[in-house]
């Protein structure tokens, strides 16, 4: 405190500069620093900060040094703001042109501004110290004045703890939201958002904008902690902690963008929505074609059926007479002998044929063959295969082998539900299966009543049932479940059943039973959705000696025994082969993955735009883009032609068979179950 008539310095002027400076502060948020300080600290830097000679202690009582300013610095002394993303204290600029007060104001200010950031300013007063006092001395009134100040009504609180509490807490979650929450990943959940690909993204986008504004600042601000204090109650601070803030995070771990979204939908979308179309984002397409332009592959995107001008005559195994002048390179090397043609012969079933192996049939019955008929079963309707190659036969290759030939099974998929089996780590060498495929993220269960009354299901697997999907996610929608028999496999009869056991969608509904045994594929469809909780029986299996003997399918389901239509031709018959080659991964020296046997079929035309690009052909340094891989194999199908190479393809790694009529070059006619 000081007397009214001191001139050693301005003090009133000092104490005017502070309490004003205290006001307009307070208009804004404040903060304190050093909260964990000892407050004398602040008292004893003032007091020391005076310059020699001008703080006279005298024998009653030293200037400037009263109860009253001491309050007033303990309590406000280091209250700051963040003003322009730095800290300025309550002391900043204080009497500049005092040669005394200026002196104060900026040591106070240096250390306060020193000290680190603690928490928000919250008090249960108001103000803190008062303008003046008097006193008489010597029949003298005498005047002194004190720091004081008083702060906006927004900073007096009740309970000084709770407020602190809840502005840590958020201080807490934008801290880690900006440390976490990535750049790309957020651009990335924007990109979704534009391209309306995520669900109901659109009341989700000024949040994520918000926030990628915030976290921009942040990166460029001169001190981090001042910008996250300043904004940290900002709503789009708690971005980390929102529904949309978890599929931020996800993206920022690394987790893949497929199985983000899912999560995501998981948590806001309802069961039965289904994403229309894959997930690829213009910085991934950016960066895809990025690769695409610097390894010059733009051409080798766009595809179409092969022809058999195509193919050279090296990579065909066997050719009938009528194809042979249509081959690549000629009849050259083939020596093919001349062919005789016979009627369609038998049914498969009025003669038992010959079980060869397929290496067998390639060795010892493929070179003396004249002409070959195979029966089209219904059950072969997944194995029906198209041959693709590049418009541009210069073009670079695409894929992880030395051509450009590619294929692609019915439905648009590289394999069968055996294939899909094998994949979700099911047992498909059993000597008995049945196999339950679906096409939705539906939670269907597939049980099995063996003859004893054993009931096989996900309660009870009893070893047998050992593919269990979407029963929680993630879900897919190329899922399976599947009961398999290795051994001890009791005569009798076999109930199939299958429940809903949850709905989730109404889109691509209905259901397929794949059923196996001694090689032989059968398919039962249900077309029809499955209500909640709805059991749907599938039928009545008939076993003797290990080998389904009959099937009895039930009301609701469509057995593959009446001829159909198919890319061309009828099922449940013999039609000629034209061609049989392997698949184009085995073509010449390579042999790269799987090998695939393919017979070409006379009259077989897909006519349904087939892919001519799959994730898992591509070579290695096309894989990281795999996302824009697949949504460009889904836009750039090879449109149908009519002299394509098309028919049934075998997988030599997937157990199955084909009853093929052989008519040798000598005139006898063979029927061979071809056995893969």
């Amino acid at each position: 405190m000081i007397k009214g008539d001191d001139t050693v310095g301005d003090f009133q002027r000092f104490v005017t500069d502070v309490s004003t400076r205290l006001s307009t502060m307070s208009k804004g948020e404040l903060f304190v620093v050093g909260d964990g300080l000892d407050r004398d600290s602040l008292w004893l830097t003032f007091l020391e900060s005076f310059p020699a000679g001008t703080n006279l202690r005298f024998r009653e009582r030293s200037e400037y040094d009263c109860s009253t300013c001491r309050g007033f610095v303990k309590n406000f002394g280091n209250v700051v703001e963040i003003h322009d993303g730095r800290v300025r204290t309550v002391w900043s600029g204080v009497s500049a042109n005092d040669p005394v007060f200026s002196v104060v104001a900026a040591a106070m200010d240096e250390f306060v501004g020193s000290l680190p950031l603690s928490t928000v300013f919250r008090s249960t007063e108001a103000q803190y110290g008062t303008k003046t006092t008097r006193t008489l001395r010597d029949g003298q009134v005498e005047v002194w004045h004190h720091l004081h100040g008083r702060v906006e009504k927004r900073h007096h609180v009740t309970d000084v703890g709770a407020a602190r509490g809840a502005f840590e807490a958020a201080v807490q979650v934008f801290q880690r939201g900006v440390a976490e929450l990535t750049q790309q990943a957020l651009d990335t959940v924007v990109d979704l958002i534009d391209d309306n690909a995520l669900y109901r993204g659109a009341e989700h986008r000024r949040a994520v904008t918000d926030f990628r504004s915030l976290r921009n600042g942040w990166a460029q601000a001169a001190d981090g902690r001042a910008f996250v204090f300043a904004h940290a109650m900002d709503p789009a601070a708690r971005l980390r902690n929102t529904v949309i803030g978890t599929l931020v995070q996800d993206l920022s771990a690394g987790v893949d963008l497929e199985q983000a979204v899912r999560s995501f939908e998981a948590k806001v979308a309802p069961q039965n929505y289904q994403r229309p179309r894959a997930l690829i984002t213009p910085a991934m397409v950016k960066a895809a074609m990025k690769t695409i332009d610097e390894l010059g592959i733009e051409e080798s995107l766009q595809r179409r059926f092969a022809r058999l001008s195509d193919v050279s005559v090296t990579n065909v195994l066997w050719v009938d007479n009528d194809t042979q002048s249509r081959m690549k390179d000629g009849i050259e090397g083939l020596l093919m002998k001349a062919a005789t043609t016979g009627s369609a012969g038998p049914r498969p079933g009025d003669a038992k044929p010959e079980e060869i192996p397929v290496v067998a049939f390639m060795k010892d019955v493929l070179p003396g063959a004249a002409t070959i008929d195979l029966w089209v079963a219904n059950s072969h309707e997944p194995h029906f295969v198209s041959l693709t190659t590049g418009r541009h036969p210069a073009a670079p290759r695409l894929f992880n082998w030395d051509n450009d030939f590619g294929w692609s099974y019915n439905g648009n998929v590289a394999d069968s539900i055996k294939e899909k089996v094998k994949r979700a780590g099911g047992n498909v060498t059993g000597k008995l299966r049945v196999s339950l495929s679906w096409f939705n993220h539906d939670d269907l269960d597939l049980h099995v009543y063996e003859p004893n009354g054993d009931h096989i299901w996900y309660q009870d697997k009893r070893n047998k049932l050992d593919v269990d999907m979407n029963a929680g996610g993630p879900f897919s929608r190329e899922p399976v479940e599947n009961v398999t028999w290795t051994r001890n496999i009791a005569d009798g009869e076999y109930r199939i059943e299958v429940n809903q056991f949850s709905k989730r969608e109404s889109t691509q509904v209905g259901f397929v039973i794949e059923t196996e045994s001694n090689g032989r594929i059968e398919h039962y469809s249900h077309e029809k959705a499955v209500g909640h909780k709805e059991t749907v029986e599938v039928g009545r299996m008939t076993v003797a000696g290990e080998v389904i003997t009959a099937f009895r399918p039930g009301r609701d389901m469509r057995a593959g025994s009446a001829g159909k239509d198919l890319w061309g031709i009828t099922t449940e018959q013999f039609v000629p082969v034209s061609t049989l080659m392997y698949s184009p991964n085995h073509f010449d020296d390579n042999e790269v993955g799987n090998r695939h046997y393919f017979f070409i079929l006379k009259g077989c035309v897909n006519d349904q735009p087939t892919r001519g690009i799959y994730n898992e052909f591509l070579r290695g340094d096309l894989q990281p883009h795999r996302k824009v891989f697949e949504v460009l194999g889904d836009r750039t199908k090879c449109e149908p032609t009519a002299n394509q190479l098309s028919g049934l393809g075998f997988s030599s790694t997937v157990r199955s068979s084909v009853v093929a009529k052989v008519t040798m070059t000598s005139g006898r006619r063979r029927l061979i179950s071809i056995q893969f």
